[in-house]
C-alpha cells in the first residue's frame, strides 16, 4: 500500500518502507564502505555453494553474513572508491578446526590441478581423522567456482582434477579448509600458492 511493503519472515510480520532518496551525507569512509559491500555482495553470490558449507555455525546470523564480516579485510579500496578483491587474503571458511596440509601443482600440459594432501594426527577436538577436506577452485574473471572434495585429514594421497572449461588458468586462485564428518565444525581456509 503507497510505499509500504508487507512481508513475512523468521514467523513474523513485517512492514517496509521504499526508500527513495538517501539522507546521509556520503562521506568517504561512508563510500568506502559501500564500495566494499557491493563488491563482496557481488561475489558471496557466486560463492554460494562454497560459502553455505564454510561459514555453518558462524554466530546467529546467515552463512553469507559471516562471510561478509569475515572478508571486510580482503577488500581494498582506492581514492576514486573503487573496489578491488584481494584474492590471498580472501577466506572461503572460517571456523575453530585446524586447517588441512595441503600443495597444489598445475601439470599445463594435461591441464590438471594435483592436490598432495599430508595426513594430520588427531589433536584434541580441533582435527580428527575423518575430518573432510575441501579445495575450491575460484575463476576470478568469469567468477565461477568449483568445490572439490578431497580426502579425510587421516589419508595421505593425491587428488587430480582437469581445468574446467573454458577457465583460463592464469586467473585460477586455489584455496582449500577441512570440515568435521557433520559438517558442524569447520576451519579457516588457506590460500594456496599454485606450483
Amino acid at each position: 500500500v503507497g510505499n509500504v511493503t508487507m512481508c513475512y519472515t523468521n514467523k513474523q510480520n513485517i512492514a517496509k518502507a521504499k526508500i527513495f532518496s538517501r539522507r546521509d551525507n556520503p562521506t568517504p569512509e561512508i563510500l568506502d564502505q559501500r564500495a566494499k559491500m557491493k563488491g563482496l555482495v557481488q561475489l558471496s553470490r557466486r560463492l554460494i555453494p562454497v560459502i553455505r558449507k564454510g561459514f555453518v555455525g558462524m554466530g546467529n546470523g546467515t552463512t553469507s553474513n559471516a562471510f561478509m564480516k569475515v572478508n571486510q579485510a580482503a577488500v581494498e579500496v582506492d581514492e576514486k572508491h573503487v573496489a578491488t578483491i584481494v584474492f590471498d587474503r580472501l577466506k572461503m571458511a572460517e571456523g575453530l578446526l585446524y586447517t588441512p596440509k595441503v600443495t597444489v601443482t598445475y601439470a599445463s600440459e594435461s591441464k590438471m590441478y594435483s592436490f598432495e594432501q599430508e595426513m594430520l594426527e588427531e589433536e584434541n577436538g580441533f582435527a580428527l581423522a575423518d575430518d573432510l577436506v575441501y579445495a575450491v577452485l575460484f575463476e576470478s574473471v568469469l567468477m565461477r567456482v568449483k568445490l572439490i572434495s578431497l580426502r579425510s585429514r587421516g589419508e595421505n594421497g593425491n587428488t587430480s582434477v582437469g581445468l574446467p572449461k573454458n577457465w583460463e588458468q592464469a586467473n585460477v586462485k586455489v584455496y582449500c579448509f577441512a570440515t568435521s564428518k557433520n559438517g558442524k565444525s569447520i576451519s579457516p581456509s588457506l590460500y594456496l600458492a599454485v606450483e
